[in-house]
């Protein structure tokens, strides 16, 4: 809930994912929209986009927006906490986010939001 405010306003007016503000209605009527202006339309689905995420570029990309020591702490250990499997096997992380993660949105924003 802290993190939130200071990234959010980074983002492109056109982004509406999982943002305050932003709903599912709202795309479907710029959506229309464009589709009457133009000829076309662009949709795309990033297979696997949270499960790739590069750590190390996310907590740069963290860095430009907080310096607080804590969060970053926090969203580094949540990201790479160990995965128990149902048989019991521990998998590390090394890249990705967890999806159904309540911060996971705003990170797969943040992360697509900076180009490689």
């Amino acid at each position: 809930m802290t993190l939130e405010p200071e990234v959010d306003q980074c983002f492109r007016p056109d982004s509406y994912g999982y943002r305050p503000g932003k709903s599912a209605l709202q795309v479907i009527t710029i959506t229309r929209q464009r589709c009457w202006k133009y000829g076309w339309l662009f949709e795309y689905d990033i297979k696997g986009a949270f499960d790739n995420i590069d750590h190390a570029l996310l907590m740069k990309a963290l860095l430009k927006h907080t310096v607080n020591d804590w969060k970053l702490l926090y969203i580094k250990r949540w990201l790479e906490a160990p995965l128990q499997q149902p048989d019991g096997a521990i998998q590390e992380r090394r890249k990705g986010t967890p999806q159904g993660g309540v911060i996971s949105p705003l990170l797969m924003n943040l992360f697509m939001h900076y180009p490689l």
